[in-house]
């Protein structure tokens, strides 16, 4: 997103949609959502389709939202994109289910994502993206989003039981299937191009988890989730793969793509950045805050409802703007700056609660990776051509972005 340092710009006589997915890729939604968390309660909305929701904005009403599964269930969809009877995978992948099955799906993958288990990944995927900068070496001026195309999967790739040879086209479809990156394609061929994407995933994991996964990836233990979840009539373990993948994957590069244009057009916080010895856990809450790669999650009301005043009647759905939500006037002092060293952070970037993160620790460990090794690496950069931007309303993604390097 397109935000100044000092604050976003006057949103008078811009509309209050916030579902009209191609303002995303040209207009900074932060003036708007900044003019919405002033008026009282939640914003009534309406899709193209004629679909009403609800958008809660400020940071109290999306953790309100976020931390209360209860009355507002994730086993519906994520997505404002995905309506009707809701998404395929409702009720089976982890991320679309709710407590009781939640956590026991999750207790299927968490020795994999513990705190302690990320520090031995560590060492991977260090040499991994360490080749990968290596590989750029030389290369003065490219576009970093189709340079590091694999980038994501240095971190999560062998995690997942991926391998390497299917990491390009693997990381190119996962951020293609949140959304168009071509303003200029008709609403058809981006439904085609949509669904190109994800058959392609769709492809890449069931042939992992046909050729029996190691048992300590992801895939490894997706199949223990079809008895989970008790439900013979999908492909619980395909559906649970793609969960990860999907939510693994978009996160960290686009926080990347987010602070490496912060860091080229900002001469202090690349000083700043360059004196630091390494990467410590505030400056990537700080950029996780400030990228907010997720915009908003959705939630569906299981029973009749209020938040901040507003009433919500069962089955209504809810969507959660964690982007807007990071930039909070009441909860971060000075919310249009980054502060890299700010303390406390109370982003909500990985989500809140029995949904919250569970990769939040691999992620977190790939970013200061990276940014160790842009350090180490880089003399200096710059903008070498306008950034381009994901035509989504879920992902804030960066999907073009030239870069001018100088190598040390």
């Amino acid at each position: 997103m397109r935000v100044s340092l000092t604050g976003p710009e006057s949103s008078d006589l811009m509309s209050p949609d916030l579902y009209e997915e191609s303002q995303y890729a040209v207009r900074n939604m932060h003036s708007l959502w900044q003019d919405l968390r002033k008026q009282d309660g939640l914003r009534q909305q309406r899709t193209p389709d004629g679909q009403e929701f609800f958008a809660a904005l400020r940071h109290a009403d999306v953790f309100e939202v976020l931390n209360d599964p209860g009355t507002f269930s994730s086993a519906y969809s994520t997505m404002l994109t995905v309506r009707g009877a809701g998404d395929v995978a409702a009720g089976a992948a982890i991320h679309l289910t709710d407590p009781p099955l939640h956590p026991a799906i999750k207790r299927v993958f968490t020795p994999l994502m513990t705190a302690q288990a990320a520090q031995r990944l560590e060492r991977g995927i260090t040499d991994r993206m360490a080749e990968l900068f290596d590989s750029l070496r030389g290369r003065e001026s490219f576009d970093f989003c189709e340079a590091m195309v694999t980038l994501p999967m240095t971190i999560t790739g062998l995690l997942m039981g991926i391998p390497q040879e299917e990491w390009a086209v693997t990381g190119r479809a996962t951020v293609r299937a949140m959304g168009g990156v071509n303003a200029a394609e008709s609403e058809r061929q981006r439904r085609m191009d949509l669904f190109e994407a994800h058959t392609t995933i769709m492809s890449v994991l069931g042939n992992v988890l046909e050729d029996a996964p190691p048992a300590d990836s992801v895939s490894g233990r997706c199949p223990a989730t079809a008895e989970v979840v008790g439900d013979t009539g999908r492909d619980v373990p395909l559906l649970n793969a793609y969960a990860f993948l999907m939510g693994a994957n978009p996160t960290v590069p686009q926080t990347i793509n987010q602070m490496l244009i912060m860091l080229a057009e900002d001469a202090d916080l690349w000083s700043w950045f360059t004196r630091q010895e390494e990467t410590d856990q505030r400056f990537v809450d700080e950029a996780l805050r400030w990228a907010s790669p997720v915009n908003h999650v959705l939630r569906r009301a299981t029973a009749d409802t209020a938040v901040a005043g507003t009433e919500v009647p069962a089955g209504s759905l809810v969507s959660a703007w964690i982007a807007s939500a990071n930039r909070d006037e009441e909860v971060f002092p000075d919310p249009f700056r980054f502060v890299p060293d700010r303390s406390p952070n109370r982003h909500l970037a990985f989500g809140l609660g029995v949904h919250r993160c569970i990769g939040q620790h691999v992620a977190a460990i790939g970013m200061k990776i990276f940014f160790d090794l842009w350090r180490k690496n880089v003399r200096s950069v710059a903008l070498d051509g306008e950034p381009g931007h994901l035509i989504s309303n879920f992902l804030n993604g960066v999907v073009c972005l030239p870069l001018a390097v100088t190598w040390k």
